[in-house]
């Protein structure tokens, strides 16, 4: 071989190798952003930030409980299916994508807090729910929107607006002051934030075909959703969002939060034992949640899980819907025998 070829032929592998990556990159975001969920009825919504957000709604019994999901951080509706596929028929669900993730597009022309993400969420709330009781659950970074989407509903409904929330159910969720409680977490806090500033350079180059998958997505092998949530990593568009709400986020935890609001509905926390038993911590925390609630709230614990798997993994995510649809089910009840949670504006009852 002439000694002048050699470079070449490197020059060459290396562009095919970037070209492939940013082809794999290319499909995965495409892919990304068009699946939808089987069941489910896909809707777009403009909300007050600007933001155009869409979500998917499989209907239950009419006047019966919705439950929204709200989803984690790097974590989109697909990450919720498997769950939803172990709810009563009966629970209508709604499931949706914050801003930047798939098909939900950032519009909002001031700069990211979780306040934006917040007001989506009452946003989806409003225009997704048929009158009657309504129910937020939350997975990690989801689990400390829905408390605060709680928190400001009722400011809402003191100034004459309906009641929009009538319970949140936190799954593993963040707390704002975990970081400052926990040394553990503040040190695996700071590789994560390092991996947040090269992920969307990263990503949008193809890094996501270079990057060995399997043991990331361990915790949902045998899902049916698992090719789709392996191909959502290599999203360019799915990783600029999370750079986005981590940096809001992580800003957020360094200086502890802010106290935990008193809310007028109840609070129950679904934890994972790998995250009690590795990090105790984050009991008391998790204790605070409920404590914040109005009464009526619990912290189970579903044996086996760790922070992935409870709501992904197709041993524990059933689990985890069980303890869901239970609390539901328990707090609508008593919804209907007390009369609240039905206080919804007449044009929501007639859609």
């Amino acid at each position: 071989m002439r000694a002048f070829t050699f470079p070449k032929i490197t020059g060459a592998a290396l562009a095919a190798t970037a070209v492939a990556g940013v082809t794999h990159q290319i499909y995965s975001s495409l892919t990304s952003q068009f699946y939808r969920p089987p069941g489910f009825e896909q809707h777009r919504h403009t909300c007050s930030s600007g933001n155009i957000i869409t979500y998917y709604r499989r209907d239950g019994l009419p006047g019966g409980p919705t439950v929204v999901f709200e989803s984690g951080l790097m974590h989109t509706s697909v990450a919720w299916l498997l769950l939803c596929e172990h709810l009563d028929p009966a629970i209508s669900v709604v499931v949706y994508d914050r801003a930047g993730y798939r098909k939900s597009l950032r519009r909002c022309n001031v700069e990211y807090n979780l306040a934006e993400s917040v007001g989506d969420l009452l946003d989806i709330i409003a225009r997704g729910t048929d009158g009657g009781p309504t129910y937020v659950v939350g997975h990690s970074l989801g689990g400390y929107l829905a408390h605060r989407a709680a928190e400001r509903a009722a400011t809402e409904e003191k100034d004459g607006g309906r009641r929009a929330i009538d319970g949140i159910v936190l799954i593993d969720p963040t707390h704002p002051q975990e970081l400052v409680v926990s040394q553990s977490q503040r040190e695996g806090a700071r590789g994560t934030n390092a991996a947040m500033k090269l992920g969307p350079v990263t990503a949008l180059f193809g890094g996501g075909l270079l990057v060995e998958k399997g043991p990331l997505f361990e915790y949902c092998e045998g899902s049916p959703y698992y090719r789709q949530l392996r191909r959502e990593a290599s999203s360019h568009a799915g990783w600029v969002a999370s750079k986005r709400e981590w940096g809001y986020s992580y800003r957020l935890m360094l200086d502890g939060g802010r106290p935990l609001a008193r809310l007028s509905v109840p609070v129950s926390v679904i934890a994972a034992e790998k995250t009690v038993l590795d990090l105790p911590e984050q009991q008391k925390l998790y204790d605070e949640y409920v404590a914040s609630g109005a009464g009526g709230g619990s912290c189970r614990t579903i044996p086996g899980s760790a922070h992935l798997s409870i709501t992904g993994g197709v041993e524990h995510a059933p689990l985890t819907a069980a303890a869901v649809q239970e609390q539901v089910t328990v707090w609508a009840e008593s919804a209907v025998g007390t009369g609240t949670g039905t206080d919804r504006t007449p044009e929501v009852q007639a859609r």
